[in-house]
């Protein structure tokens, strides 16, 4: 899965747009950081855009699970903060004329800078110094609640992100994955304290926890400009939930209509079937291609379907979300696709489908951003070489080493028993 294709992010502190050409990695580097951590490098100086983004190994529901939404709510905040400059990060990467996102996901941070390349030096310097050393004051927490606040209401009508979160509630007994990244209740943003902010962002924000990714016209030089940290330390293991006894399907009252699918997978480690459950997401669900897509749009037009395998540390995750008016025959149609994939494919479709795999894999990794969330992403859930679109090349030789036979075993071990949550909003009593 290129990270791109996670649906869980909450992204705000949007700056302005900046177009960013197609990249082709030319040169890669990696290292340690001066002060603690670790960069990683995917270079093109032939275009005139760079990716810098920050990736930390943070809990989104606080070291205890007490606190779901903190991770997001301290990284907006420390993003909101000035530096000693008197500008925030957000207003140094507006001022620049790039684009600044916040993704909070269960285990993990990731802040996304597209800028100029000619700013790119001074933007590897502020992101760092809010991160590494965050001043995070009174007037930054106001920002970081509105902010957080307005991407807990937006991810209410989103059925996508909705059943994403009632799936891995569903999934995992406890940690970070039992809980979404921004919590649905407002009330549980408000009670997270000043002081517990900046204790979270001190401990999850430190140097030696963190990944600087960079793409596109960027170079090692950059990183000089890290002035900030603690000194050497050594990143937080992996923050893996428990799974579930025995996942049971359910209904849940949301916003919106949906169902939500979900089943356990590998984990990183296990790259070849990880690599085959990627496969199997874009030869069912891609969307205009896929045949489930195709299926849906020619039986059930009013359906709408997703589907991804969620690359994580141990265990990763399959995910389908179905959406405007997904009946029970929607449903049905998913799960009977999804079985048929059971059976090796015909050698001749499986071969179109692999190329065609191969191609998508090369158009989702062009730009400088895509292919520093995936290094990012990858390095922080424990398997750097094995990011797509990675210097190494591990993933894509791979993906084309996949044969039909082995896509069906994997499928028989992983996508036997699904995990089924129907949403639908609550059914109100009329007053009488």
């Amino acid at each position: 899965m290129t990270r791109r294709g996670v649906a869980l992010a909450a992204a705000g502190l949007l700056a302005s747009a900046l177009l960013a050409a197609p990249c082709a990695a030319s040169d890669a580097q990696s290292g340690s950081l001066p002060r603690g951590g670790s960069y990683v490098i995917s270079r093109d100086p032939g275009i005139a855009a760079a990716a810098v983004t920050l990736w930390f190994r943070a809990p989104s529901a606080g070291y205890d699970d007490a606190t779901p939404g903190i991770a997001r709510l301290a990284a907006t905040a420390a993003a909101a903060a000035p530096l000693i400059s008197g500008r925030s990060l957000a207003e140094f990467v507006h001022d620049a004329g790039g684009t600044l996102q916040i993704n909070a996901y269960p285990d993990i941070v990731g802040i996304d800078a597209v800028v100029p390349s000619t700013a790119a030096r001074r933007t590897v310097a502020a992101l760092t110094a809010a991160f590494f050393a965050p001043r995070i004051d009174a007037a930054a927490m106001q920002a970081a609640r509105r902010d957080t606040a307005v991407a807990s209401v937006e991810q209410r009508y989103s059925s996508t992100l909705a059943l994403h979160n009632a799936v891995f509630a569903a999934l995992f007994a406890s940690g970070p994955a039992h809980y979404p990244p921004v919590p649905f209740a407002l009330a549980a943003l408000t009670h997270i304290t000043t002081a517990q902010v900046v204790a979270f962002a001190q401990r999850a924000f430190r140097s030696g926890n963190a990944v600087l990714a960079m793409a596109g016209n960027v170079d090692s030089s950059a990183i000089t400009a890290v002035t900030d940290g603690a000194g050497a330390s050594t990143m937080d293991a992996p923050h893996d939930s428990p799974l579930t006894a025995a996942p049971a399907s359910a209904s849940v009252s949301g916003a919106i209509d949906g169902v939500g699918i979900g089943w356990v997978g590998p984990p990183i480690a296990d790259e070849r079937a990880a690599t085959a459950l990627d496969f199997v997401a874009d030869y069912l669900f891609r969307d205009g291609t896929g045949v489930i897509a195709r299926l849906l749009a020619r039986e059930q037009p009013a359906s709408y379907a997703t589907g991804q395998f969620i690359t994580l540390h141990d265990p990763g995750v399959m995910l389908v979300t179905l959406e405007g008016g997904a009946d029970a025959k929607a449903k049905a149609l998913v799960l009977a696709a999804v079985d048929r994939m059971r059976r090796p494919l015909d050698p001749t479709a499986f071969a179109a489908a692999r190329e065609a795999f191969l191609y998508h894999l090369a158009t989702d990794t062009q730009l400088p951003q895509e292919q520093a969330d995936n290094l990012g992403w990858y390095a922080v859930e424990g398997n750097p070489a094995y990011a797509p679109g990675s210097a190494s090349g591990m993933y894509r030789q791979i993906a084309r080493g996949l044969d039909a036979a082995y896509v069906a075993s994997v499928v028989r071990r992983y996508l036997s028993s699904p995990v089924v949550i129907t949403m639908a909003p609550a059914v109100r009593e009329s007053a009488s």
